[in-house]
């Protein structure tokens, strides 16, 4: 944790002399990006408190375990006293001389002092609960699922800030190429108007030309008004301010090469428990277990122990005094056992229904187990094509690279004409974007092989 708080001061830092003036702009890299986003990205805080709440259920449930421990104490004024009702015993004890003929038959007597006090402590201890037993394994299993959502949440981050990553990568290669473009065009345009004062060339001529270079030009702009977009999008996925600047490291080509060599054999190297979600569904198939265990306990008896303390205090007085003042301790001890004798067959019908869900999430991991492994091959085959894919539209840049450099030169000579180098520029600028396009899509083939193999966590390395 001290390790990644100086990272993140170090890219904050970083960050603040970027919009600082005077001091140049550092280009940030992936593994900076995605450091910077897994601690900072809105989805993963909420993962990590979610985790959190996980772990303190857990320690709940080892709460209710421990004993039970409780006071209590009362203070009561007795303002009208209860009274008591019984046979005028006092009267017929007497010598007959002395009995009163007329008295009544039953006789009342007024209960208790005028104050009465209390206060005791109250024990409560599990012993056989099988029931919350179990419990305490199902937030065991409940933490393990949160802490995987979270790892899976920051996966999911990692993939997403990786691909806007490369994408803005992508298209700013595709910028560079333009402006490359762009660059070829103008010095065209240059020589064509000096040719044009010497009057050698229409002014028709000149005028095609300044309209080609107007949509290289317009092209260019919208693909940089594009990056800045990416760019944005990136910083939100990040959790930076989108108001701060960050500059993106320009796209490796050797990268490509290096990540086909280590790609090489994938389609054989695939263990679906290397992915969060398959342990995922391992942990609920062991949930949805407990679960019926949990029903099946509801057959075993309960018994707890109860321990109970209390002393009691009376008085006619507030404070005491006089001979009007009485106190006693009160302690109980017990066991406490509840045994299920007859439920209707309910307990029953839940065990079932229990079993029912157990028996789905089984259906679940099998037929995760095919999707992982069919979405694993299908990225292999996407990845080996747009290797493919780049390897001839790389050619095919650089034959029409080679057009519009002889097409240029062939103009010159007078034996080409504009409409041939206009269609070779056209040619060139085609077959840039198509070349970065192609980087795209390998980019995301190779993330998404990444995904599927679950080590989409190796692009932080």
């Amino acid at each position: 944790m001290i390790r990644t708080n100086r990272r993140t001061r170090l890219l904050l830092l970083g960050l603040l002399l970027l919009a600082a003036p005077g001091y140049a702009q550092e280009s940030y890299s992936l593994q900076q990006c995605l450091n910077y986003a897994v601690e900072h990205n809105s989805n993963v805080k909420k993962s990590t408190y979610d985790r959190e709440k996980a772990e303190q259920a857990r320690k709940e449930v080892i709460g209710a375990l421990m004993p039970q421990v409780s006071g209590s104490a009362a203070l009561n004024d007795n303002l009208k006293k209860a009274k008591f009702i019984m046979p005028n015993f006092m009267n017929s004890m007497l010598p007959d001389k002395l009995r009163d003929p007329n008295a009544s038959q039953y006789m009342t007597i007024e209960m208790g002092t005028q104050y009465g006090a209390n206060a005791g402590v109250s024990v409560n201890q599990q012993i056989l609960n099988m029931s919350l037993f179990n419990t305490l394994d199902i937030a065991k299993v409940s933490e393990r699922m949160a802490t995987l959502a979270a790892t899976s949440t920051e996966e999911d981050v990692i993939a997403q800030t990786a691909t806007l990553y490369y994408g803005a990568q992508v298209t700013q290669y595709a910028a560079e190429q333009m402006l490359s473009s762009v660059d070829l065009v103008e010095k065209m345009l240059r020589t064509m108007e000096t040719s044009y004062s010497a009057g050698l060339i229409k002014k028709v001529d000149v005028d095609r030309l300044k309209v080609n270079l107007t949509n290289l030009r317009t092209q260019q702009a919208a693909i940089e008004s594009g990056l800045e977009v990416q760019k944005n999008l990136l910083k939100l996925q990040m959790g930076l301010e989108v108001t701060e600047p960050i500059v993106i490291a320009p796209l490796d080509l050797d990268l490509l090469t290096r990540q086909e060599i280590s790609m090489s054999g994938a389609a054989a190297a695939f263990d679906p428990v290397q992915h969060i979600a398959y342990r995922q569904l391992l942990e609920r198939e062991k949930m949805a277990q407990l679960q019926e265990r949990s029903k099946k306990y509801d057959y075993i008896p309960t018994l707890s122990v109860a321990l109970n303390a209390q002393y009691n205090y009376m008085s006619d007085k507030l404070f005491g005094g006089g001979n009007t003042h009485y106190g006693y301790p009160t302690v109980m001890l017990g066991l406490n056992l509840r045994m299920p004798i007859f439920s209707g067959m309910s307990r029953l019908s839940k065990v079932r229904e229990s079993h029912m869900d157990l028996l789905k999430a089984q259906e679940d991991l099998r037929s995760l187990d095919q999707s992982l492994r069919m979405a694993h091959l299908n990225a292999s085959l996407k990845l080996q094509d747009t290797q493919r894919t780049i390897a001839l539209q790389k050619e095919n840049q650089a034959l029409a690279a080679q057009v519009f450099d002889l097409a240029q030169k062939n103009y010159t000579l007078g034996v080409a004409s504009l409409s041939d180098v206009l269609n070779a520029s056209q040619s060139l600028v085609q077959a840039q974007m198509s070349y970065a396009n192609a980087l795209g899509d390998y980019i995301k083939a190779y993330i998404d092989l990444k995904k599927s193999k679950g080590e989409i966590r190796d692009l932080m390395e």
